[in-house]
């Protein structure tokens, strides 16, 4: 006998895996992913019917899914209507074990906002201290480059060489940093989902 409440967790990873790019996007773009599968991801809604929603049930197994996953029971008997009994409870199944999918779907999305505001908020401090670093470094280069030879404050030449190491590392850093919160991100995501 299926555990459908387990299919319905395992098919909600498998969505959150298939729209993992779009999640990151949003993520960055938004500070949060949206759980809106039907409208607010490409294709969601057809990825969601006919993965999870569109599929026929024998009656024993239909009576089992709308047993099991009674809290997520579709209650529309528009969908159903005018169908045989069989068929009927079928679609009623079919709807119900969706419902569980979108349901975990959601929890997961939570999950992973949850996880995804301390990440983005850990990336976006690093990215303003090393904006200030840089606008330091670069203050103090024009400094050294400006300073009198007899200037007691700069060895000009060594003094400009290290300030412009350093900065040449905080805006290496500053450049992978984009790539460095994606990653982040992305591990986040992918260990909720194995």
């Amino acid at each position: 006998m299926s555990n459908y409440l387990q299919d319905a967790e395992s098919d909600a990873k498998g969505t959150v895996d298939n729209f993992i790019d779009e999640i990151i996007e949003q993520l960055i773009d938004n500070g949060e992913a949206s759980d809106d599968l039907n409208n607010d991801y490409a294709n969601g809604d057809s990825y969601h019917h006919e993965n999870h929603v569109d599929k026929w049930y024998s009656l024993t197994d239909a009576c089992n899914v709308i047993t099991e996953l009674d809290e997520f029971e579709e209650t529309d008997n528009g969908l159903w209507d005018g169908q045989p009994m069989k068929e009927a409870l079928s679609t009623c199944a079919a709807f119900t074990y969706g419902n569980a999918v979108y349901s975990e779907w959601t929890d997961l999305i939570k999950d992973i906002n949850d996880d995804a505001e301390t990440i983005l908020e850990e990336y976006t401090d690093e990215e303003n201290d090393l904006e200030i670093d840089i606008a330091d470094l670069k203050d103090r280069i024009k400094d050294a480059e400006d300073a009198e030879p007899d200037d007691a404050e700069y060895d000009s030449d060594k003094d400009l060489g290290k300030l412009q190491e350093e900065l040449s590392e905080k805006e290496a850093k500053l450049e992978s940093l984009p790539e460095r919160r994606e990653k982040a991100l992305r591990e986040m995501i992918e260990e909720k989902t194995s």
